[in-house]
């Protein structure tokens, strides 16, 4: 009953959010969705004739889908009939995702308490039961489903099935096709070792050196001041100062509780399933020399700087991408954060691949874009549902926690107004009615925008310490010994 009620509250509010407001760029697609709505309407033509840029051409699976699948049933695409097919896909692949949610939760065995909370963190957010609807030309929440997708088949045993969903990954969201990869060619755990060197402060330092290394390099070229203002809006060598050292400080938290391990030649050679690494190597090779045919190099794309962006936006602000995390996510990555350290070794230990998708998600946990952590999310289920499991938490904990995770996820605020359109169009990206949107990206932040997620989130971890902290007089224990809190 209590499962059917969360799914009746999911239902409602996803509905609310699918036959809501629309963003108002290009009747409802908006900016990079206007390019998917084309697909869909023209893909058999363009594809074949003039080809995409080579960074949309990797996502563009839904939409040639629904393009095809119009072809078929003699539908006509205008923009009604095609926003109406998004909406429909939008709607299965979230009955999708609960399926596999709820299968996820039976093979781990979950306690209910644990389920609950995770079902709430991972859907009731403002991007399921806003942002789909709100731009629903987008690839992301399929990305999820098939990440989803990839960790059923891994916990199924069913390698073949991943190697099906790296597949598609490659023309969904690449970073898909890696998770795949590694998740069943480097299943073994990491050999083990209580001795080591701490490398937190040489990983800090790292990133320091690299981000003003990367600062210096663009102001050396010619368009380095335009290329830093864009990846960098309204910052200044204050904010970006005390960013670099708040980023070290986190950074070398992370890795102080990295375990010890060691992995040599040996080890790789023995800890790695080669036929599967192989052929899905060889399979993805084949799929991106294929699009590579099907790219029109007059559409500019660069892999350096979408790389740069993971590095420079997190200098924007102190903290950003935590809060824009926080803005997206709900509580999910306040309750990463509060079990750190076991969730660290709930990830890192499971196996050498499970330690490389870490890796992974560190680097685009600092990307303050939000969304481009979303192939990953389901991925955090596993470790944080371990330590959630030892916990024993009451039922008014729960619902409190839930209670925040809705009002984090700021669903009921509408986010069209009077002057939404205009600033969009005139790229005023820090109006106060252009912030209502894009301020839930938080690589998009204005200086309001950070400061008053900043207090929120502030605000919110306050709430869930409190709420957490409400535990019968003892600490919460693990049983690997250690405490949380």
């Amino acid at each position: 009953m209590k499962k059917l009620g969360l799914f009746s509250i999911l239902f409602l509010l996803f509905a609310i959010s699918l036959f809501g407001e629309k963003i108002p760029v290009q009747d409802g697609a908006g900016f990079d969705g206007e390019f998917y709505r084309l697909v869909a309407e023209n893909f058999s033509a363009d594809f074949w004739n003039q080809g995409y840029d080579a960074f949309r051409i990797q996502r563009i699976f839904p939409f040639c889908a629904i393009h095809y699948g119009f072809k078929f049933f003699h539908v006509a695409t205008t923009h009604e009939n095609l926003m109406k097919a998004m909406l429909g896909l939008h709607g299965l692949n979230l009955l999708l995702q609960i399926f596999l949610f709820s299968r996820i939760s039976k093979i781990l065995q979950w306690k209910p308490t644990t389920e609950i909370l995770l079902f709430a963190a991972f859907f009731l957010n403002f991007f399921t039961l806003k942002n789909c609807g709100y731009e629903p030309f987008q690839s992301d929440a399929f990305a999820i489903s098939l990440s989803l997708l990839s960790l059923y088949f891994y916990l199924k045993g069913m390698k073949w099935g991943n190697l099906g969903i790296a597949l598609l990954g490659a023309i969904t969201w690449p970073l898909i096709t890696l998770q795949c990869i590694f998740l069943v060619a480097f299943d073994r755990p990491f050999s083990l070792e209580k001795e080591g060197r701490n490398l937190s402060g040489k990983w800090a330092l790292l990133y320091s050196a690299l981000a003003v290394l990367g600062i210096v390099a663009l102001k050396m070229t010619g368009h380095g001041i335009v290329v830093t203002n864009l990846l960098m809006r309204d910052s200044n060598l204050a904010w970006t100062a005390a960013s670099i050292l708040f980023i070290s400080a986190a950074l070398w938290s992370v890795f102080r509780c990295m375990p010890r391990f060691r992995l040599n030649c040996g080890d790789f050679v023995k800890k790695c399933d080669w036929k599967f690494l192989t052929l899905s190597v060889f399979i993805w090779v084949a799929v991106k020399i294929f699009l590579k045919i099907h790219t029109n190099e007059e559409f500019f794309s660069s892999s350096s700087f979408f790389a740069l962006q993971i590095l420079l936006r997190p200098l924007k602000y102190p903290l950003i991408s935590f809060v824009g995390h926080v803005a997206f996510y709900g509580i999910l990555p306040i309750l990463v954060a509060f079990t750190f350290r076991n969730f660290v070794k709930a990830f890192v230990n499971r196996s050498v691949g499970f330690a490389l998708i870490f890796a992974l998600l560190m680097v685009f946990a600092l990307d303050s874009e939000s969304r481009h952590l979303a192939s990953l999310i389901p991925l955090l289920l596993l470790p944080l549902g371990e330590v959630l499991n030892s916990w024993e938490l009451k039922k008014y904990q729960i619902f409190s926690l839930v209670g925040i995770q809705l009002l984090l996820s700021h669903f009921y605020l509408p986010i069209n107004s009077e002057n939404i359109l205009s600033e969009m169009e005139a790229a005023n990206w820090t109006g106060e009615a252009a912030q209502r949107y894009l301020m839930n990206f938080g690589a998009y932040m204005s200086l309001e925008s950070y400061l008053l997620w900043l207090g929120i989130s502030v605000l919110a971890i306050l709430a869930c310490y409190g709420i957490l902290k409400i535990q019968s007089k003892r600490k919460m224990r693990f049983p690997d010994g250690g405490e949380q809190f």
